[in-house]
């Protein structure tokens, strides 16, 4: 195993020493998840802390990355504390399959598609089966994910309004957020420079999972 695998977020070590910001936004969520039974937007916790939200979110990618705190890229209220401050990190990895570009006509999961296996966090993935699938492209760059990203994805068939997902429409395989509106099911990208993608009654639309986590790429 390298250096890299060893390490979690792209070949960043677990850092075991919270900076004091860090520290102090890590207690604030978990205060708030303790007062309200969920946990607070950026902005929120930009207001509690007194300081921009776009430093709360730095702040918040160096907590998941270190361990302290998972998200659902795209959802405001998705943070979850699964290491408080001073307690050991769950250092429990797991293998899953890694997705690279999809072989039209072939199960996203083809051996044809496969690139090789990404370890990841236990607590990531901690029921259900999943796979992780290289992102080109930027439609969904405003929910943080990239082109070269990689996206934790949870296996399931069905999908909730607004949940970020991997789709298979007539065979191709895209990431979007899944939309519905009076019956009519679209497939929305996160960057306006791309249209939103109808979804018609002649279209085969099948959800192959759920998007979970991000590695940034």
């Amino acid at each position: 195993m390298s250096n890299q695998e060893r390490g979690r977020g792209r070949g960043r070590p677990i850092n075991l020493t919270l900076t004091e910001p860090q520290k102090k936004l890590l207690q604030a969520i978990e205060a708030y998840i303790a007062r309200h039974g969920m946990s607070p937007t950026m902005r929120e916790m930009a207001e509690e802390l007194g300081q921009g939200v776009a430093n709360v979110f730095k702040l918040v990618q160096r907590l998941e990355r270190n361990g302290y705190i998972t998200r659902v890229p795209g959802k405001s209220r998705s943070l979850t504390v699964v290491r408080s401050v001073g307690e050991e990190p769950i250092v429990g990895l797991v293998s899953i399959p890694l997705v690279g570009t999809v072989v039209a006509g072939h199960p996203l999961l083809a051996h044809e598609n496969v690139l090789g296996e990404l370890l990841v966090d236990s607590a990531t993935v901690r029921t259900g089966r999943h796979f992780a699938l290289k992102v080109s492209g930027q439609s969904m760059i405003n929910a943080g994910i990239g082109s070269g990203d990689v996206v934790i994805v949870k296996q399931q068939p069905l999908a909730d309004h607004r949940d970020i997902v991997v789709a298979l429409l007539n065979d191709e395989a895209t990431v979007k957020r899944l939309h519905y509106r009076q019956g009519q099911i679209s497939l929305l990208p996160e960057n306006p420079r791309f249209k939103p993608i109808p979804v018609g009654p002649d279209d085969d639309l099948r959800i192959v999972g759920k998007v979970v986590a991000v590695r940034r790429g």
